[in-house]
């Protein structure tokens, strides 16, 4: 058994975070469809109320400060597949390249599971985006969780972190994190996702890339166990 407590902490981790994910899905399920739906005619249920609030501020915000959007449609290109997808794959060949074989598996569990996770709870939920009277953009898909919220998780965030443990620079994985996190907002600024689908994206996400970490740190404790260790060369 693997005595160290990292990988049971991240295991603990990623059962809370997940738990805290299912009851935010419950809850949006219980209020039916979502907001799709212009400003004047109300939210569906009183406990939307805080989450139309939140996203008519942030649309107003935005609406009143003409710079808000592009930096908003900058993050919306850097959390596509366009980019995540090479940028990931890049990631996982120069980590297995360069002998980082299991911080290669841990990112490409990531990137490839949190992708999963996030369509198939988009198409349970199937939840209705926000219909402005002048939106900056228009989408039809799902609207919980954010797969962008999930990619500046599984994606930017996880080479932040890779990045603080590998490179002598502390700057890279820095400002790799703040772009992952700052990626969530930005989508309630750009008007095409409420703010419980930017915190729903950030628990299933940081509740996979938890239970991603504590699976791949059993299998190295394993096989470093399993593994038999040469003979002490006698005097």
């Amino acid at each position: 058994m693997d005595r160290r407590p990292t990988p049971w902490i991240l295991a603990g981790l990623a059962l809370l975070l997940a738990m805290a994910a299912a009851a935010l899905t419950r809850l949006v399920l219980a209020d039916g469809p979502g907001l799709g739906m212009p400003l004047t005619a109300g939210p569906p249920a009183v406990s939307q109320a805080d989450d139309l609030l939140l996203a008519t501020n942030a649309y107003t915000f935005a609406h009143d400060h003409t710079w808000v959007v592009p930096v908003t449609k900058v993050f919306a290109v850097l959390g596509s597949w366009i980019v995540l997808v090479p940028a990931t794959v890049g990631v996982v060949v120069v980590l297995a390249r360069r002998g980082h074989g299991y911080w290669a598996w841990w990112v490409g569990l990531c990137g490839m599971g949190g992708w999963m996770i996030s369509q198939s709870v988009k198409h349970l939920v199937d939840r209705q985006r926000p219909v402005w009277p002048d939106p900056f953009e228009v989408l039809t898909s799902p609207s919980f969780p954010s797969g962008h919220s999930m990619a500046g998780i599984y994606g930017y965030v996880v080479f932040g972190i890779v990045a603080l443990a590998l490179l002598d620079s502390r700057w890279p994985g820095i400002a790799l994190i703040t772009v992952g996190l700052l990626m969530g907002p930005s989508r309630v600024l750009l008007g095409v996702h409420w703010p419980t689908d930017v915190l729903a994206g950030w628990l299933f996400a940081s509740a996979w890339i938890s239970a991603c970490g504590a699976g791949v740190l059993w299998v190295r404790e394993w096989r470093r166990v399993s593994t038999p260790q040469p003979a002490d060369t006698p005097l």
